[in-house]
């Protein structure tokens, strides 16, 4: 039988309506909780990242990652004929059902969480995977990493064994096609952004996506002071999109590109305005 761990990243808590899972990974373990395997991807998931400070993705990153249609063949062949294993498993559970409902794969998906089992192997602790990590004297390197944090539940997983047996239901996973997919971890090479070099006149109209390293009213003003005219969204007659991330999958870069509209960075658009004042 064996066990999965899994752990998720996603661009947010909504599994059911707008967010997705940008990244995704299995540590497999036999029945006395030893690690056996282990597999992880980035995901693309067609949209903005989300919370990047929390799990330290960006889009380049994801730019030429599977999606989940294209990875999902290969993650239920991780899973197939194994007890899922998770830290808060209704979390990843909630999300990887959602994943697959999207491929009209309807799964029930059931296991066991490290979390609420901490209740009887660690008993006085914290619930979160670290408190718990700390409290069993296991190490937790680069949280909020799919892998990491993976690896980190599988180790608790495999402490609690030593302290009592677990059983578990195993869920029957379909063959889905790519399920031999190559795996893109964080850190893999990525494409450079070649921002285009745009003249700027007074008049043109020019839009911001993303978290600026400055605050966007400042930017909105400083292109007021240029002459240019801020859009809340790209229309064909926007001259550029200035973006805190160049390979941006928002709703705004998706239109730009469609519409060949230029997307640049802070550092290129500030070039462009200078070049304005002069």
């Amino acid at each position: 039988m064996g066990y999965a761990v899994v752990d998720v990243e996603t661009t947010g808590f909504a599994a059911g309506r707008s967010d997705r899972v940008v990244e995704v990974a299995v540590v497999r373990l036999d029945d006395s909780g030893r690690q056996t395997g282990e597999w992880c991807t980035l995901l693309n998931p067609g949209r903005d990242l989300g919370p990047q400070h929390v799990h330290r993705i960006s889009a380049a990153d994801v730019w030429d990652a599977p999606t989940f249609a294209q990875a999902a063949g290969s993650l239920a062949r991780q899973l197939a004929g194994r007890v899922l294993v998770a830290h808060n498993l209704s979390f990843d559970a909630r999300f990887l059902a959602a994943e697959f409902g999207r491929l009209g794969v309807d799964l029930a998906l059931d296991g066991l969480c490290t979390m609420r089992l901490a209740a009887r192997f660690l008993p006085g602790s914290k619930r979160s995977l670290q408190a718990c990590c700390d409290a069993a004297g296991i190490v937790l390197d680069d949280a909020h990493s799919a892998l990491h944090d993976a690896r980190a539940t599988g180790r608790l997983f495999a402490h609690y064994l030593r302290h009592g047996s677990l059983d578990g239901p195993t869920v029957p996973w379909p063959r889905l096609p790519g399920d031999d997919i190559g795996e893109v971890r964080r850190g893999h090479a990525v494409v450079v952004a070649r921002t285009e070099r745009v003249a700027l006149r007074r008049g043109d109209p020019v839009v911001f996506t993303g978290q600026m390293t400055q605050p966007r009213d400042v930017w909105v003003s400083r292109a007021h002071d240029a002459g240019l005219v801020s859009q809340g969204y790209v229309t064909r007659s926007t001259r550029v999109l200035v973006a805190a991330d160049p390979f941006t999958l928002s709703g705004k870069a998706r239109r730009a590109r469609a519409y060949r509209v230029p997307i640049v960075s802070e550092v290129d658009f500030e070039s462009m305005v200078g070049a304005l004042h002069r």
